[in-house]
């Protein structure tokens, strides 16, 4: 494979000998390299290989957004918790996780603390998840000099979980079709196509999955407080109406109602991917 550019010494973009673009992870593995070089392969960690190429793709919209001692720290995380936990997660946890990651520290450097309504059963149904992602959060605060709280480790727990789940064939064929006939209410109530190669398309589809995998487990968020879905149906109306859509959809469908908790999170996930470019 060859060098096509540097983003640090420890991470590149390569071309394979199919002319396609890989991402690599490896720690030195473009150490004193230069482009048009080739790479020593001993020294890669992780590959973004042509058959997840819209993982690659993505994974490089995030490279030109995130700061990239924070891509370092992810890969730091992500490896140490499939040692932990002995497991090896989807290629999408990179970016699911890494997106996340530069959210929360922005957040926390302005003092924005968001509550994880879901720590709790979190802490129950994930504890070993849960007591990695606390190990995560010192990672965090010895390479960003920022302290996450147990409500952060709550969400890096569902990154874990998320990214290692293996459904049956019955279990991933309803849950495909759930996440279809979602999709096309909202393209349906906004009258637009959804960019699929979007990193807001890329968050929708992955809370739709785990949404659906929670609620066949009957883990659905319980109402904590309604302040948060009271801001959002204000200040997102046509996000809102959508969200009652899919509600409707879920009551006829699945014969479950959708908890104000639930479509707070749907209300936020619609707004992005009908008003955000990323």
């Amino acid at each position: 494979m060859i060098i096509k550019k540097k983003f640090n010494n420890n991470i590149l973009l390569a071309e394979d000998e199919n002319h396609n673009e890989v991402v690599l992870l490896g720690k030195s593995i473009a150490f004193e390299k230069k482009v048009g070089e080739r790479i020593d392969e001993t020294l890669i960690e992780k590959k973004f290989v042509p058959d997840y190429q819209d993982v690659a793709n993505q994974f490089i919209q995030l490279l030109n957004k995130v700061p990239l001692q924070q891509i370092d720290l992810i890969n730091k995380i992500i490896t140490n918790a499939e040692k932990e936990l002995n497991v090896t997660f989807n290629d999408s946890i990179y970016i699911g996780l890494t997106d996340h990651l530069n959210y929360a520290l922005t957040r926390a450097r302005e003092h924005m603390n968001l509550k994880n309504a879901m720590l709790w059963e979190i802490k129950k149904f994930y504890a070993k998840e849960f007591a990695v992602a606390l190990k995560a959060l010192d990672l965090i605060a010895y390479y960003e000099n920022v302290k996450l709280s147990e409500d952060e480790a709550g969400y890096i727990a569902l990154h874990f979980v998320n990214a290692q789940q293996d459904s049956n064939m019955e279990t991933t064929i309803l849950m495909t079709d759930i996440v279809q006939d979602v999709v096309q209410i909202i393209k349906f109530q906004f009258n637009m196509n959804l960019d699929e190669h979007s990193l807001n398309y890329s968050r929708l589809i992955t809370h739709l999955r785990y949404f659906t995998l929670r609620m066949l487990h009957g883990e659905l968020a319980v109402n904590h407080e309604d302040l948060l879905f009271n801001t959002l149906k204000n200040s997102y109306h046509r996000a809102y109406e959508c969200a009652l859509k899919i509600k409707d959809y879920f009551n006829k469908r699945c014969n479950i109602t959708l908890t104000n908790e639930e479509l707070s999170y749907l209300i936020i996930h619609i707004n992005r991917v009908t008003t955000r470019d990323l």
